[in-house]
């Protein structure tokens, strides 16, 4: 019996409704997952960087209002950091003249780094003590930002702090009535990037740690200074009395090599350090071994 062309058409419609084969539907979800764990990664990025912006803004903050509330009292207040991630603050809170404690914590995922832990205080004019006080920050992703506070009491995130340019003094003569002793002398520039931590006069003495079995591993110098960004690059020198393996620690800003090297007993071995970014501050560098651990401040500057 022939098959009219509307039947025809009909079976052949039929045929191709086939659906999907099992190999596509496997190459759909692979797909779906790397697309969903890429928009997980970069969805979990997103929220520790505002976590890292939140701390550093609110602290920043604190900073700015416990300064005029110095000047308005005619008093001091203070910033304390008590851990890695909380820090009190005394201030007058209320207007009402009478200062008191709050404390706050940075947000989840984010601590300070720099070392030794900060303490802010302003005077009755807004100022701090002469030095440059700095406030690093990372966070769980390895982000890093930070705070500085100079001696004047200005409060900067993330900007360099420098050397004020020199200026050129002029000449004043008598000629206009103004007397001798209004003539003003000098050539002082003031150094705004001198830090509080103590280790802005250079390398620091060497320092040493004992462990179990009388075990002695020395470092030195204990404290160094180093440019941001890879601009100079530090050198330590380890000494042990036993024979074993260094192993160097530190802030994801600072680039120790090599990690570790054997070390034979009364010998020494040499570990370089440089700045990979513009994180500026004093961080703590570990160098370990199997019966002790000795530290170096190590600052980072312009």
């Amino acid at each position: 019996m022939t098959r009219t062309s509307c039947e025809r058409k009909r079976l052949n419609a039929g045929g191709d409704e086939r659906g999907f084969t099992l190999l596509q539907v496997l190459i759909t979800v692979a797909l779906i997952a790397i697309v969903s764990s890429f928009a997980i990664v970069s969805i979990s990025d997103s929220r520790s960087y505002l976590a890292l912006q939140g701390s550093v803004r609110q602290l920043a903050g604190l900073l700015e209002k416990s300064r005029l509330d110095a000047v308005r009292r005619h008093s001091t207040t203070n910033v304390v950091f008590t851990s890695t991630s909380t820090y009190n603050v005394t201030m007058d809170f209320t207007g009402g003249g009478v200062p008191t404690t709050r404390s706050y914590s940075l947000d989840n995922g984010v601590v300070l780094i720099t070392t030794p832990l900060p303490n802010i205080n302003f005077n009755w004019r807004g100022r701090t003590s002469s030095c440059t006080n700095t406030f690093a920050m990372q966070n769980i992703g390895g982000r890093q930002t930070w705070v500085d506070v100079s001696d004047s009491g200005d409060v900067t995130v993330n900007s360099d702090v420098d050397v004020l340019p020199t200026v050129s003094y002029g000449t004043v003569t008598t000629t206009s009535g103004i007397v001798n002793s209004a003539v003003v002398t000098g050539s002082t520039v003031h150094n705004n990037t001198a830090d509080c931590d103590g280790t802005s006069g250079g390398a620091g003495p060497p320092v040493s740690g004992g462990g179990s079995g009388g075990c002695t591993v020395s470092v030195n110098p204990s404290s160094l200074s180093i440019r941001k960004n890879g601009g100079t690059t530090g050198t330590i020198t380890v000494s042990s009395n036993v024979s074993g393996t260094v192993t160097a620690s530190g802030p994801l800003n600072l680039q120790i090599t090599p990690a570790s090297q054997a070390i034979t007993a009364g010998g020494s071995v040499n570990f370089s350090i440089i700045s990979l970014n513009n994180t500026r501050g004093t961080f703590a560098v570990n160098f370990g071994s199997a019966c002790t651990t000795v530290t170096v401040a190590v600052k980072v500057t312009n």
